[in-house]
This record gives C-alpha cells, sequence and structure tokens, in this order.
C-alpha cells in the first residue's frame, strides 16, 4: 500500500520473513543490494517503474472512478491516507472518504464498496463493529456532502473523529461526529482490559484552532495565557 499519492492503486505485497529466518529463498536475500533497485525507474503514474527488496508484488488495482481524476493525477482531493483490514477486506483511507476492497483473492482484489466523504485525511481505525475515520479539512462536512462549507463559521462542518456502523460494511451507517478545536489529522485507538465497554481514541490534529464561535471552548493562545489553549491539547 502506498501512502499520500494522489489517485494510487491498491497494492499488495508479501513479505518474506522466511528469507529473514532461514537465509534466503527464490529471489530473496538478507544481504543488502549493492545498487539501490530504484535508480533509474521510470517515471509514470499508474504504468510507472517499481523496484522491490524481500517483496513481492501480488497484484496492483485502479482506484474506483470515485476516487480518481483521469486528466489530473496530482488532484488533492483523491490522496490516498491509511488503511485498515478488517477480515477479508482492507478500508482505503483517502481525502475524498474511503474504499472497502476485498481482497479474499489477493491477486484480483475487488471493489466491495466506495464511499465518497471529503475531509481530509480520513485515516481509519476499526474496532469490532465501528469505524473511526479522521477529519481537518476546512470542507470537511458532518452530512458528508460534496458542497464543502463556504462560511468561514458553520455548524455544518466536520473537524474531528467521525463514528460509522459497519456492521454492514457495504453500507457504513453514520453514527456520531465528535467534534475538536484543531480536527483530526490521525488518531490511534486504544482499549483497556480493565475497561471494556469504552474505548479510547488519541487525536492528533494539525490544522489552525477553529473559532469558539463555531466549537466553544477552543482557544489558540499560547499556553502561559491560557492552560486549556488547543495548541498544546490532545
Amino acid at each position: 500500500m502506498m501512502r499520500r499519492y494522489s489517485s494510487v492503486p491498491l497494492m499488495i505485497g508479501v513479505l518474506s520473513l522466511a528469507a529473514c529466518a532461514h537465509g534466503t529463498q527464490a529471489g530473496m536475500s538478507t544481504a543488502t543490494p549493492k545498487k539501490d533497485p530504484r535508480v533509474g525507474l521510470r517515471a509514470g503514474w499508474m504504468d510507472a517503474g517499481q523496484a522491490a527488496w524481500n517483496l513481492k508484488l501480488v497484484s496492483t488495482t485502479p482506484p474506483s472512478e470515485q476516487f480518481i481524476n483521469p486528466s489530473t493525477p496530482g488532484d488533492f482531493r483523491l490522496i490516498n491516507s491509511d488503511i485498515s483490514v478488517v477480515g477479508p477486506y482492507v478500508i482505503q483511507g483517502n481525502f475524498s472518504g474511503y474504499q472497502v476492497w476485498d481482497i479474499s483473492n489477493p491477486s484480483h482484489p475487488t471493489l466491495h464498496t466506495a464511499y465518497v466523504c471529503p475531509g481530509s485525511q480520513s485515516d481509519v481505525s476499526v474496532y469490532r463493529r465501528l469505524m473511526f475515520v479522521s477529519g481537518e479539512s476546512l470542507n470537511g462536512r458532518t452530512d458528508c456532502g460534496t458542497q464543502g462549507v463556504e462560511d468561514s463559521v458553520s455548524h455544518d462542518r466536520l473537524r474531528g473523529i467521525r463514528i460509522f456502523d459497519i456492521t454492514d460494511i457495504a453500507h457504513p451507517k453514520t453514527l456520531a461526529n465528535v467534534q475538536t478545536c484543531r480536527g483530526s489529522h490521525t488518531h490511534t485507538v486504544v482499549t483497556s482490559p480493565a475497561d471494556t465497554a469504552n474505548v479510547y481514541i488519541y487525536v492528533s490534529g494539525s490544522a489552525p484552532v477553529r473559532s469558539p464561535n463555531e466549537l466553544a471552548g477552543c482557544s489558540g493562545a499560547d499556553l502561559d495565557q491560557d492552560s486549556s489553549s488547543a495548541l498544546f491539547r490532545i
């Protein structure tokens, strides 16, 4: 899986752990290549040159039509972010939402569903039937609409964590939107054996602090002026 490149394909590879444990296998080696195999690779988009070391490329699958702009390979709205694996499915985050791929046959992944929901960067995590999606851009909407948000202050804007019920992964249902002062660039899901009734999300937000008129309590003051400043808060 390649990260943060516009409209790149889903790439599935197999890492040879056996090569590390037993020396070598066919085409595998624990010795560092004397010549960097990336040198001299041809440029391209879907046909760029490829090189790998102790990794076998199993398949390359182009994005679905809703997540590719054939006329603009560098379309910033369609950058891929992180992935999460759930059973036979790979959930591939994207600045415009996410795609769910069925990888039961790794050599031929199939699209299970494509869910358009703009609001970078859409990093995804899954806990049981819940999926958490990060959002921090100014154009993200609580209803996942594609029209964006024009007003500088709006309660339609989503900057934080989206929570979906993926019991039926082909038809995700929005359960809640958790708003934060700086949105969520990415996040980490944590559970505790001593607290099985709850799941915790650590949010990393790198966007500017939003107006307190949009979300009460948000402050962009220096820490020595406001101990609750969002500039120094997880």
